[in-house]
């Protein structure tokens, strides 16, 4: 940091025979003798605002004064001053930065100052024409003519010259003083006889300039360095310049405000006058006159440039008709064109995609289940398939994506069609077992696992697999077409960047169709990267080229974007929805789990079928212990001893429970975790920990049971791991919103007990319970019986680790079916 100082330099002074006043930034030391020595460094007044012996205040009097119109600025840091500036002097001296400097006597502070004075003492330094100055160290008198020609210029003005036909779009400045011209490159500081160039005046302009897109080299004078010429044409405009071209054509402002894009039929038409420098010019009359690679036309011997979007070339001008179309498929340019000209939307954009023309060609089984909320779905899905476009279903969890798109590959539109789903390993057997549910004829094959047989995608109407495996066999599937293309959990694929998202990129379909809950998780450019995968024709990346994205960017992206996102919350759909919903999630464990549980299966199975020793009595503990095993295996291998689990860290239902909790707890919901093993809570604990998630935790060795409760219901966000028999009664979680049955009780009610922790008086939200199951597991028959036979309720486990109240035959019936 250093000081201001502001100083009369009379030897200057004395060459004009003017006043000149001089600014500096140096140390102004503590001045006993009142006479400066040191070292100065010129300054622009314009340039800096914060000096260690001013505040903001005192310096913005000092700058106003120099600035003021009746002086000029002849250079960085000299201004001739005006007799109204003169007479200013004298208020400033208490903040003791101004001075007076004279090569016969040195520099000095000045503490008085006189001011057109008769009589004054001290030594007279020079007398001329219009001014005199004298003094004696401390004290310095003027005498200023009242009359004094100090050069005023009464008429400038700022031109500039773009040179349109080379590609950097070079600029010319010059400026108008009077009737004399001058350009910004010229070093002389004088026009003519008494005339000073105003520097102040003129830096402003380059300032200007240099913020219109404009950049500046002084070998090379100005030169383009924006993105939006148009635009930047008009900023100079607005700033007053006069605007040229090399060839002397005016550049002119044009308003296209009055421009509507509306959908008609079968496509886009553009309408509208554009006021052009007082006259009124359809729109089509200036798309006719564009011509290739040019960003703006020529009318009547002036220059009109045309928003981007205008320049496309995908407008055609219909010469019998003069009207400006686009075609249907052309959504993006007509969004564009839209905001560019008037920031408005299309008008009648609902015909485009509209779901009230559509009619549904599915089986009844399906319709007939369909919600109202899922049917204007499935419509829509059509509607964008059927002009050619992708979609992003990001309707929130639980109100049914997956059914939505199973109605939407049973229509008709679909027969005969090959349509491939990828989703997380974890959610491809529950996508089977949807597609087996709501629509059993359908043909299904889940390409995955070392047994997958390629053969198959090409007869299969859908193909189920997983990103992994799809970037394993990618060259496979990037040589077949597919109609549909379904992406599940879409959010994990975000990335532009990586392989997955490049591998599924490659897969040629006629239409992609993404499936997520949180279509924006970390940022913008995330979203774009997804919309671009259903709609790679759709830019939208140049529009955040920088890290801070623009408020006008954003608008742009969200009108681009939005005719193919359908999303709709909970809240917007209530009316359909019940008061609880219910989800049973399965899930393929790993291999190297499978091969530990079929191991303990085998091991069981051969106890129960071996004939005891002659003298020995069989218990029933091997059962109840093996299928203590089962399920620990089912919930993560790692429960089970080293010894059993042969060091396997794979569980299919672990790494599917923190998927579901990534898409829950970033979509703002409060989740509940119940499980019965205090030692997978404590898995899953570290795994929270490690995704930075808000978390509670409730077992039975916890001590201050309702601290903990009420530390998560006044919480914002956050989960709650609990184990049924601390949690199981005598809480209340109404704060919550979703459920999660980690893995399935034996007895009925105790389900129902957890849920209702939630589910009870003071809930006002609508309540998700997801339950996960093993398939293929002890996990899956106990699901099964459970329906089948509901007396199973009083006979199943409850508050023990294992079964003691479920008849040995229901046991050996579990592990031999």
């Amino acid at each position: 940091m250093s000081d201001l100082i502001v100083s009369i330099n009379i030897d200057e002074s004395k060459k004009r025979d003017r006043i000149i006043i001089e600014t500096y930034e140096g140390s102004i030391p503590h001045l006993k003798s009142k006479k400066f020595s040191g070292q100065l460094r010129s300054v622009d007044i314009n340039a800096n605002n914060t000096y260690d012996n001013l505040d903001y205040f005192d310096f913005e009097k000092i700058k106003k004064v120099l600035t003021d119109s009746s002086n000029i600025q002849m250079n960085k840091y000299q201004h001739i001053a005006s007799p109204k500036t003169v007479r200013y002097i004298e208020s400033l001296l208490s903040l003791n930065c101004f001075f007076y400097q004279y090569k016969k006597v040195g520099m000095y502070l000045i503490e008085t100052i006189s001011i057109n004075k008769t009589q004054n003492t001290g030594e007279l330094f020079f007398e001329g024409t219009n001014i005199s100055i004298g003094g004696s160290k401390t004290s310095l008198y003027l005498i200023v003519k009242e009359t004094l020609p100090i050069c005023e210029i009464n008429n400038h003005k700022a031109i500039v010259y773009i040179n349109i036909l080379e590609k950097g779009f070079p600029l010319r400045l010059l400026f108008e003083y009077d009737s004399f011209f001058v350009d910004y490159l010229e070093n002389n500081r004088s026009i003519s006889d008494g005339t000073i160039r105003d520097y102040g005046f003129e830096e402003g302009i380059k300032s200007l300039i240099l913020h219109s897109g404009w950049g500046f080299k002084k070998s090379d004078g100005f030169y383009y360095c924006g993105s939006d010429i148009r635009g930047d044409i008009e900023k100079l405009h607005h700033s007053g310049i006069q605007v040229f071209t090399n060839q002397e054509k005016r550049i002119i402002s044009a308003d296209f405000s009055s421009i509507r894009v509306s959908y008609d039929i079968d496509w886009f038409s553009i309408n509208g006058d554009v006021e052009a420098d007082g006259q009124n010019i359809d729109i089509e009359t200036l798309l006719s006159l564009r011509k290739s690679n040019n960003t703006w036309v020529e009318y009547r011997d002036s220059i009109i440039f045309l928003p981007q979007s205008l320049l496309s070339k995908s407008i055609k001008v219909d010469k019998k008709t003069k009207t400006a179309k686009l075609d249907k498929k052309q959504i993006s340019a007509a969004i564009m064109t839209a905001h560019d000209t008037n920031g408005s939307v299309v008008h009648n954009m609902d015909s485009l995609v509209s779901c009230d023309s559509v009619s549904l060609a599915i089986d009844d089984d399906i319709l007939n289940i369909l919600r109202p909320y899922q049917i204007v779905g499935v419509k829509w899905l059509l509607s964008l398939k059927h002009i050619g476009f992708g979609a992003c279903l990001a309707d929130d969890m639980g109100l049914g994506k997956t059914l939505q798109i199973i109605a939407f590959l049973n229509d008709k539109a679909a027969e005969n069609k090959h349509n491939l789903v990828i989703a997380p390993k974890t959610l491809i057997v529950n996508w089977q077992r949807e597609i087996e549910k709501f629509s059993p004829k359908t043909d299904v094959y889940i390409y995955h696992g070392k047994d997958r047989n390629y053969s198959e995608v090409l007869l299969r109407k859908i193909v189920i697999t997983t990103y992994q495996t799809l970037l394993n066999d990618v060259t496979l599937f990037s040589g077949f077409h597919f109609d549909n293309l379904i992406i599940d959990e879409a959010q994990n694929i975000k990335n532009k960047r990586s392989k997955t998202y490049k591998a599924i990129s490659s897969v040629s379909a006629s239409t992609k169709i993404i499936l997520t809950g949180t279509p924006i998780e970390n940022n913008i450019s995330e979203f774009i990267g997804l919309m671009k995968l259903i709609n790679p024709d759709i830019v939208m990346d140049k529009y955040i080229q920088t890290s801070v994205v623009e408020e006008s960017a954003i608008s742009r992206i969200r009108m681009m974007s939005a005719p193919f996102i359908l999303r709709r919350m909970k809240s917007d759909v209530l009316q359909d929805l019940p008061e609880k919903q219910e989800q049973v999630i399965c899930v393929k464990m790993e291999e190297d789990q499978r091969r530990i549980y079929d191991k303990v299966l085998n091991s069981i199975r051969y106890e129960i079928q071996r004939k005891p020793d002659k003298y020995e009595i069989k218990s029933n503990s091997t059962m109840l212990k093996g299928l203590l095993y089962l399920q620990e295996i089912c919930c993560h291998p790692q429960l089970l001893d080293h010894s059993i689990n042969e060091g396997c860290k794979e569980s299919a239902k672990f790494d599917l429970l923190n998927e579901l909790l990534q898409t829950l707890y970033y979509s703002s919901h409060k989740v509940v975790v119940f499980s019965r093993f205090t030692r997978m809570l404590g898995i899953i604990r570290n795994s929270v920990v490690a995704m930075h998630m808000n978390y509670y935790y409730l077992d039975g060795k916890t001590q201050d049971r309702l601290s903990v409760v009420d530390a998560f219901e006044e919480s914002s966000n956050g989960v709650f791991l609990i184990s049924l028999k601390a949690g199981g009664t005598g809480i209340n979680l109404t704060s919550a919103d979703t459920v999660i049955i980690y893995d399935p009780w034996w007895n009925p009610s105790a389900e129902k007990q957890a849920e209702d922790r939630i589910y009870r008086i003071g809930q006002t939200q609508k309540v998700m319970i997801y339950r996960l199951i093993t398939e293929d597991s002890v996990e899956e028959k106990v699901q099964e019986l459970q329906t089948k036979k509901s007396q199973l309720a009083g006979q199943l486990l409850d508050d023990r680790d294992s079964p003691v109240d479920i008849s040995a035959e229901l046991i050996k019936q579990m592990f031999l079916e």
